[in-house]
């Protein structure tokens, strides 16, 4: 009775998406990929605002969260109640909201190669025109593990980044021959499949020949700079703040959108450097207690790529600072945990110079590696017990990074907590009634 319950709910949702979207009819840009997706839709959307009427997603791209963006509502409690306000509400919404948009930016995420859980049934809310793929790495992998029929660890993990990369990649290979993809032509699993890609196609790289492409990618304490290269023509491009190298995929994909649209590439990369900013929580930087800075990155579920990268950039932009790395555990990445823990900890050995680790995986896999190696760290099962212990391990002019999956850790405790100035909480990943209750039944 329940799968019943849950299916009507999906359908009433999805068709009343559709509707909704029916309106207006807006040119739809679907963005997918195993990590970076919530920071290039807001990048894309900054971008053609000055031109477009733009709703974007923030964050919302599940089977349920998709459809509720596009009629404008959002679940409070999560409760019985709040469904049948949402059920009710919705007619309404119908009737009623006739706000115009010229482009929809819409977050695709999968946590499953099955329905409602992949790409094909986020396919069947919306159909994009012009699609981005913005990387695909091992994500998810407990949910993926169940239809992978394989033994040999090795073969599964790869069996694991090929079904995780089909999920991926059909927001592309759904396209028309007169849409536009969007290419990473240096990720591997998406360029196996161009073959397989009818629309018409822009490709951006950092390593080959492309569409569009960059060089001289820097930062520091202040700043991110880097040279746009397209058609034979340079364009320098600055952000007044620091960013990990592979921020340069999330700009260059973004000025392919901007080039489907027919929008000169000096007038992208301007608006890009005007309306630049990120998301809550994939990033941002704070000024904390004892003339620290700290590196909030606790939005994001922890694939590789990313955390490798803010680690990297940690040791690039601290200088003679002390670098501390509050690293919590990467969450539902099933048999692939132990690996992809283990290059977290290598990572850490050659980029900063003290470590606290949160979380039975952490403690597991970490550790160990950070032992035998006589490196300088702690750890503890869960936030709550770190806390505490925290405040007196952090010494004045730390440069500290903050990240791990937000799958029931909720680090933005701890930012909270090293924050110079209090009224920034505000400012921090989940807020409101529902997140503050979440924190509160967490360790």
């Amino acid at each position: 009775m329940k799968q019943i319950f849950i299916q009507i709910i999906l359908l009433y949702l999805r068709l009343a998406a559709k509707l909704q979207l029916a309106k207006h009819r807006p040119t739809i840009i679907g963005v997918a990929g195993s990590s970076g997706k919530t920071s290039l839709v807001k990048l894309i959307g900054g971008m053609l605002g000055e031109k477009y009427k733009v709703l974007q997603t923030s964050g919302q791209n599940s089977e349920i969260g998709l459809p509720l963006y596009i009629l404008g509502l959002e679940v409070g409690n999560n409760s019985l109640f709040d469904w049948i306000r949402i059920f009710f509400l919705i007619p309404f919404q119908l009737l009623f909201n006739w706000k115009k948009h010229d482009v929809f930016v819409a977050e695709m995420g999968i946590d499953s190669p099955i329905e409602p859980k992949n790409m094909s049934y986020l396919l069947k809310i919306i159909r994009p025109t012009i699609a981005v793929v913005t990387n695909v790495t091992l994500e998810h992998s407990v949910y993926f593990e169940p239809y992978v029929d394989e033994i040999n660890p090795e073969k599964k993990s790869q069996k694991i980044l090929q079904l995780t990369a089909e999920q991926e990649t059909m927001v592309l290979t759904a396209l028309n021959a007169e849409d536009t993809a969007i290419v990473n032509m240096d990720d591997a699993e998406i360029t196996s499949r161009v073959n397989q890609i009818d629309a018409h196609k822009i490709t951006i790289s950092l390593l080959s020949t492309a569409d569009i492409t960059a060089k001289n990618i820097a930062s520091d304490l202040s700043l991110f700079k880097m040279t746009i290269v397209s058609q034979d023509k340079e364009f320098p491009l600055t952000i007044n703040q620091p960013l990990p190298k592979h921020f340069a995929y999330e700009f260059l994909l973004a000025l392919g959108v901007g080039m489907a649209l027919q929008m000169p590439i000096d007038v992208a990369v301007n608006s890009l450097q005007n309306h630049f900013s990120l998301p809550a929580g994939r990033l941002s930087f704070f000024r904390g207690i004892d003339n620290t800075v700290i590196i909030d990155s606790t939005y994001n579920n922890a694939t590789l790529p990313p955390i490798l990268d803010a680690l990297d950039l940690v040791k690039e932009i601290a200088g003679e600072r002390r670098k501390v790395a509050i690293i919590g555990d990467m969450r539902e990445l099933g048999e692939e945990a132990e690996d992809i823990h283990a290059k977290v900890a290598e990572k850490i050995l050659q980029t900063v110079d003290f470590a606290v680790l949160i979380g039975p995986l952490s403690e597991k896999y970490i550790v160990p590696i950070l032992e035998k190696a006589g490196f300088a760290y702690e750890n503890f099962p869960d936030v709550t017990s770190s806390q505490k212990a925290i405040q007196n391990l952090i010494h004045e002019n730390d440069v500290i990074l903050v990240k791990g999956s937000q799958n029931t850790l909720f680090l933005e405790r701890i930012v909270a907590m090293l924050l110079e100035n209090k009224k920034d909480v505000e400012k921090l990943t989940r807020r409101g009634v529902f997140w503050d209750r979440k924190r509160s039944e967490s360790l």
